[in-house]
């Protein structure tokens, strides 16, 4: 290196020394405030906690040095942002009387630079009120049941001042918080026999915080109700009767046993009663009124005179015969045919005695006969019961079979029903059930498959478990097969399998089958749903060789659903030609369509064995949804009545 070339970088060195010297030198002249900017801005947090009692109801203001108050709850935050740093004021303001400040109001806090400060104040309230500890002491006989009702201030029209009434137990304590001052508490509700000791209503004062007994002393006196029997004649009543006081529905207030000739004494609440002999023997009339009702007072006495006359008894021999015998009736002995003075149940064949029968005239009457059966001759029977002797009296009931409808519910289970309602049975799940003809086993789709079942729910069967989708089973009329709607890919076909399921053979193909194939009565033909032309619904037929097809209907409304009749020679079904579902007629062989009556709304039919009547199903328009619901009709439309819900009714074929 050159000499020249020292002295260049040391003269470099000195000028960038001179820099930081006058640099340093301008810092310190201007501040380094100048340099590094002004101070950032902090937060400030206010938080207020209240306790104790009548809080302040409008809350506070939080003042911040002098800016405008701003409004805070009882129990609240405020954060205020970007205050500058440094001392500021926080006064809490708006405070009730009764509420203070714990520590220093104002309070001064300093904000931090890029912080926040936090001030709590902690505020406690006293209470502004006083508390009126009302009770009542009941003493004497029969106590009001109910209780009394305290009421404080009460206006002229008899709103209390604070709240309803107050609900005072006989023997307890109810409180009211009231503002301080002269008060005054009215005591009410009280039964005629309680009175009050003492002013009633009553004034009272309440300070600050004070909470003040206000007692009531009520004394309650009985009533006395005297009830005296007395039974004259022969063979008494042997166990006495029973009093019923005050009598209500299937029940009475009170039970008390007397002897059929004696005296009992009650002890009952002040005011009128009713009073029954009850536990009366059947020879035993009572005189005058039962029950009867005395009027209130301080002693009240009911007198009840019984004369029992001598008895005999009533022999019941019954005889039942025919089909679904019912099991059990009901004898009835009175005066007349309407009344029942003496009973018993009966089975629906053998003796049965009725005993303490008074001697004289009655009428014996058979009842609880079910709708199938019918007694011989007339049901009631007048008959002269001897003194300490028998009479003997017969009924003979013939019953016949019961018609059954068998349905699925809403709930996918298949049920059977009796169309009197007698008797209802579940049989399992399922949907279509359909009869064997016979009477004594059901086919029904269960899943994808087709099943069977004794009437009994015995010996279940799976017949189909091809994998394909089988429904609306139809028994044969000779029992011995059984056709059925599949579906295997997209082609639905009728079917026809022996009644073990074995031996499938299709017996439509390309036809348009949809289902609902219905067996004729002579074993020949199947009437089913079909589609010939896109869109449009019809009955067809065809033989179960898979011959002699036919189109049935052709009409642009939907037809479907068809069942013969058991003579073969109408075919009902369902159709929307006039709008809604409704059930119409045609014959096997087609043609014209008649309608039922005046029209008979409906779908799904099923004929009664004897073609005089209509099982089918109709839409139900319930309160908040629509449901399906069986009914049954006369072949004609009329006599319309319901008869269960659900649906797919199929009637029982008489064996």
């Amino acid at each position: 290196m050159t000499e020249r070339t020292l002295v260049e970088r040391n003269l470099i060195n000195r000028f960038i020394q001179a820099l930081g010297l006058v640099a340093a030198t301008l810092g310190a002249a201007i501040g380094c405030d100048s340099v590094l900017g002004p101070p950032r801005p902090g937060d400030l947090q206010v938080t207020l906690t209240t306790s104790g009692a009548d809080l302040d109801p409008d809350g506070y203001a939080v003042v911040l040095d002098t800016t405008p108050p701003h409004a805070i709850a009882v129990n609240d935050t405020w954060r205020v942002s970007a205050v500058t740093p440094g001392s500021h004021v926080v006064t809490l303001a708006g405070l009730a009387a009764n509420c203070a400040v714990a520590g220093d109001n104002p309070r001064i806090v300093t904000v931090p630079e890029s912080d926040t400060a936090v001030v709590t104040f902690v505020v406690h309230c006293s209470t502004t009120h006083g508390v009126l500890q009302i009770s009542a002491a009941t003493t004497g006989g029969v106590k009001d049941p109910d209780g009394y009702s305290a009421c404080v201030d009460a206006s002229s029209d008899k709103v209390c001042a604070y709240g309803g009434p107050v609900v005072l137990p006989v023997s307890g304590v109810s409180t009211v918080t009231v503002d301080t001052g002269t008060h005054v508490v009215l005591l009410s509700g009280l039964a005629p026999n309680c009175t009050v000791a003492g002013d009633n209503p009553r004034a009272v004062s309440v300070s600050t915080g004070q909470t003040v007994d206000v007692p009531f002393a009520i004394a309650c006196k009985a009533a006395i109700l005297h009830v005296t029997t007395t039974t004259t004649g022969v063979q008494l009543d042997p166990d006495g009767y029973t009093l019923c006081l005050d009598p209500y529905n299937d029940g009475c207030d009170t039970y008390t046993p007397i002897g059929a000739n004696s005296v009992a004494t009650l002890d009952v609440a002040y005011g009128s009663h009713v009073v029954e002999l009850d536990g009366v023997a059947g020879n035993c009339p009572v005189s005058g009124d039962n029950p009867r009702t005395v009027g209130a007072s301080d002693t009240m006495a009911v007198s009840f005179v019984i004369t029992c006359l001598a008895t005999g008894s009533v022999r019941v021999a019954i005889s039942t015969t025919g089909t679904d015998i019912d099991p059990d009736y009901f004898v009835c002995v009175g005066g007349a045919a309407s009344t029942c003075n003496w009973s018993t149940g009966a089975s629906s064949n053998g003796l049965v005695t009725v005993a303490g029968v008074t001697a004289g005239a009655h009428t014996v009457t058979l009842t609880g006969v079910s709708p199938n059966c019918s007694v011989s001759g007339t049901p009631a029977r007048v008959v002269a019961v001897p003194e300490n002797g028998v009479v003997d009296v017969s009924f003979n009931v013939r019953c016949v079979l019961a018609e059954r409808i068998a349905f699925s519910t809403g709930g996918g289970t298949i049920s059977v029903l009796r169309v009197d309602h007698v008797y209802q049975q579940s049989i399992g799940k399922g949907f279509a059930p359909a009869w064997s003809s016979d009477g004594t086993r059901l086919a029904y789709e269960c899943g994808q498959d087709i099943c069977a079942i004794n009437a009994d729910s015995t010996a279940f069967a799976r017949l189909t478990v091809d994998g394909a989708s089988n429904r609306h089973p139809t028994w044969s009329p000779d029992g011995s097969k059984i056709a059925f709607a599949a579906t295997h890919g997209s082609a639905t076909d009728l079917y026809v399998m022996a009644a073990n399921g074995s031996g499938a053979v299709r017996v439509t193909q390309g036809v348009g089958f949809l289902g609902s194939p219905a067996w004729s009565p002579d074993g020949t033909t199947i009437a089913f749903d079909c589609r010939v032309d896109a869109g449009n619904d019809d009955i067809c037929s065809v033989n179960i060789d898979g011959t002699a097809f036919a189109r049935l209907t052709n009409d642009p409304a939907r037809d479907y659903g068809a069942a013969w009749k058991p003579d073969g020679s109408t075919l009902a079904f369902a159709t929307t030609r006039d709008g809604l579902d409704e059930i119409v007629l045609m014959s096997p062989a087609g043609g014209s369509v008649t309608r039922i009556g005046t029209g008979l709304p409906g779908f799904a039919p099923t004929w009664s064995p004897d073609g005089a009547q209509l099982a089918l199903v109709q839409v139900y328009d319930g309160y908040d949804a629509t449901y399906d619901i069986v009914v049954l009709a006369h072949a004609d439309g009329s006599n319309v009545r319901y008869l269960t819900a659900g649906d797919q009714p199929a009637w029982k074929p008489h064996p």
